[in-house]
């Protein structure tokens, strides 16, 4: 008897071979889906760690800010001091006093940013977390501000480091400045002298610029970067629901 083979085995193999395909299709694809998954899940935890991270760091400018704010409000009072003292003559000027104005013109305080996050954001490439086009302009907003907040500041020390500390040095008495800034010893009675004949004009023309160069710091940058510093970290919390 003639023994015939099944005519359905090769169609058996192909539907064997064809679902081992799909099989291992939907198990590459359901890899990939939860590799993607979970670096979406990386990525947002992330974001919302550098995002809580600026807030704290703009938190911190922002305490610093209404600080030297605070500060220059006080300045103010004793330039425009200062300068109205300089309408008396100069025989008739408490000397005490005065040289209390010029020591206290000297000092001053610089802004320091808490830029470890920011810096973070630039030099890490973490920025691709933030793919929010409106979060990144307020970022970006914000540092342009801090960069022309610190060039009116760099302007405004370098006046008194060159302009005004140069004038102290060589138009007032140097036996008096030694006293005040070694001994904390101020000189007592009235009258001041100026080693050249126009430095009471100087030193009027150099307060005028001070008092100029802190109003602006005053009323302009300090609120103006206080207001940039609030946009960003409400933005923030509206975003990532931070408390």
């Amino acid at each position: 008897m003639e023994v015939h083979a099944h005519t359905h085995t090769p169609r058996k193999k192909w539907t064997h071979y064809l679902w081992e395909f799909l099989m291992l299709f939907l198990a590459v694809t359901l890899g990939f889906f939860v590799e993607n998954q979970r670096e979406h899940y990386i990525e947002h935890k992330r974001a919302n760690e550098l995002a809580a991270s600026l807030i704290n760091d703009l938190q911190k400018d922002t305490a610093q800010l209404n600080m030297l704010h605070a500060r220059r409000e006080k300045r103010k009072l004793f330039l425009d001091s200062f300068y109205h003292l300089l309408e008396t003559t100069p025989a008739n000027i408490d000397r005490r006093v005065f040289y209390r104005f010029v020591a206290n013109s000297l000092s001053y305080l610089i802004f320091s940013q808490s830029n470890g996050t920011v810096n973070q954001l630039k030099n890490a490439g973490y920025l691709r977390y933030f793919s929010d086009n409106k979060l990144l302009n307020y970022i970006t907003d914000y540092e342009f501000w801090i960069q022309d907040f610190k060039g009116d500041e760099e302007l405004e020390t370098k006046w008194i480091n060159e302009k005004f500390s140069d004038f102290v040095v060589f138009n007032l008495d140097n036996e008096i400045l030694e006293k005040i800034f070694v001994e904390k010893i101020f000189p007592e009675g009235t009258g001041i002298k100026f080693y050249t004949p126009d430095g009471m004009h100087q030193l009027k023309a150099i307060l005028n610029e001070l008092r100029t160069d802190n109003y602006i710091m005053l009323t302009v940058q300090c609120p103006q970067l206080i207001i940039k510093a609030g946009e960003l970290m409400s933005y923030l919390h509206t975003k990532y629901h931070l408390k």
